[in-house]
């Protein structure tokens, strides 16, 4: 019986590994962007196809990391934190006003739980993923941006439709450049690249946003665009090119944040000023 539901469990996957290298074929086509790689083809199907294994794993496996990171801060703290810090932690009811010290002490306690949960969960995925085969989580980043080519093959196909109808969401397509560098797996946790990478993570954000902002103006033109700058970070992210996840002349050199604060002020200037 146990055989019979893995196998089931398969076709599934396979079916739906199917369907979202198909859709991808369809869309590149429409949009006239090329045909879609082999490794972003594999990455799909590895994707799908691991998918129910690597989230049984990871489920417990984080269970025991929060219990493991909620322990560790109460040793420390009961150790180390002064008596009054100890008491507003353990029992925080008892302190009611926002003006006194044990509320944001309760609050620095959670922020750095949850911070260093959320890094050891990393850490562990990554790790799990590269030697255990558990790929879904590292190409999950694969199906995100091919859901931005789909996006943009929709937003293609009706070019006339407001803004307001449809609009292509960058969000977790950014999330997922900025974070590419880590989950593959093919950089070291303390590699002296990883600021080169960030660096290079930065500018392949800013192409995309570049890419979108051009939608006010030839909305079928960006849409191609922006869709061909997702196909080809799936293909090199696939093949482990975090560092070149774009060509040297796509990339857009994003804005410095004193410049940008600079022109934040004078527009809020001359909003005051009418």
């Amino acid at each position: 019986m146990i055989r019979r539901i893995q196998a089931q469990l398969a076709a599934h996957q396979r079916r739906l590994a199917n369907e979202a290298i198909q859709k991808l074929r369809e869309d590149a086509e429409y949009l006239d962007i090329g045909p879609v790689p082999g490794p972003v083809r594999v990455a799909l199907r590895t994707y799908y196809e691991t998918r129910w294994q690597t989230w049984a794993v990871l489920i417990p496996v984080g269970l025991v990391e929060a219990s493991f990171v909620a322990r560790l801060l109460h040793g420390l703290l009961k150790q180390y934190a002064p008596a009054r810090v100890n008491e507003a932690i353990l029992h925080p009811l008892n302190h009611t006003s926002l003006l006194s010290l044990p509320p944001w002490v309760q609050f620095a306690n959670d922020l750095l739980f949850v911070t260093l949960g959320f890094l050891l969960a990393r850490r562990t995925t990554v790790y799990l993923a590269t030697w255990f085969g558990l790929r879904s989580v590292t190409f999950e980043r694969v199906q995100r941006w091919a859901d931005l080519v789909q996006e943009c093959a929709e937003r293609a196909r009706a070019p006339h439709m407001s803004q307001g109808q449809h609009i292509v969401s960058l969000r977790l397509p950014v999330l997922r450049v900025k974070g590419a560098r880590s989950m593959r797996g093919t950089v070291p946790s303390f590699s002296r690249r990883r600021p080169e990478l960030r660096a290079h993570a930065n500018r392949v954000v800013t192409a995309l946003r570049a890419a979108e902002a051009e939608f006010g103006t030839d909305p079928k033109e960006a849409a191609q665009r922006l869709a061909r700058l997702a196909l080809k970070i799936s293909d090199r992210y696939a093949q482990g090119r975090v560092g070149a996840l774009l060509d040297h002349e796509e990339l857009v050199e994003p804005a410095r944040r004193r410049e940008s604060l600079r022109l934040g002020s004078v527009s809020w200037i001359m909003c005051g000023a009418r």
